[in-house]
């Protein structure tokens, strides 16, 4: 299976919104992780090989200007001045993939999802166990 750094911004992202959840559903989060993981990979994979392409995601800043205004403490007036300010958009573009590669990654997460979710189920009885509403 591939480096799991690929699935750490899913999993500060889980983090963060585990921050809310009750011990048990957080022992019950953690407990699917892995299989939640190797589902996604799943299905990017299935849809890189469907279009024969991958899709990269990033996000870029651009640069707005607008019309800021001051005081000039002199002449008692409001004068405008330039005032940029960064944003940000996201951008997809396609990005070339080797399908063949993409087929044998598909049948190798395939192939460990059932050993996944057999572990998860049993984290999650142990979780329950633990946790009891």
């Amino acid at each position: 299976m591939t480096s799991r750094l690929k699935f750490l911004p899913l999993i500060a992202a889980a983090a963060t919104l585990s921050a809310c959840a009750t011990p048990r559903e957080q022992c019950i989060s953690r407990a699917n992780a892995d299989y939640r993981n190797v589902e996604t990979a799943i299905a990017t994979a299935q849809g890189n090989i469907a279009r024969g392409y991958a899709l990269h995601t990033q996000t870029v800043p651009y640069t707005v200007t607008s019309t800021c205004y001051r005081n000039d403490p002199y002449r008692n007036i409001v004068l405008p001045y330039p005032c940029p300010s960064t944003q940000y958009r996201t951008q997809t573009t396609p990005v070339a993939i080797d399908v063949s590669e993409e087929r044998r990654k598909l049948a190798d997460y395939q192939k460990i999802l059932p050993q996944l979710r057999a572990q998860a189920q049993v984290e999650v009885e142990q979780c329950v166990a633990q946790f009891p509403e």
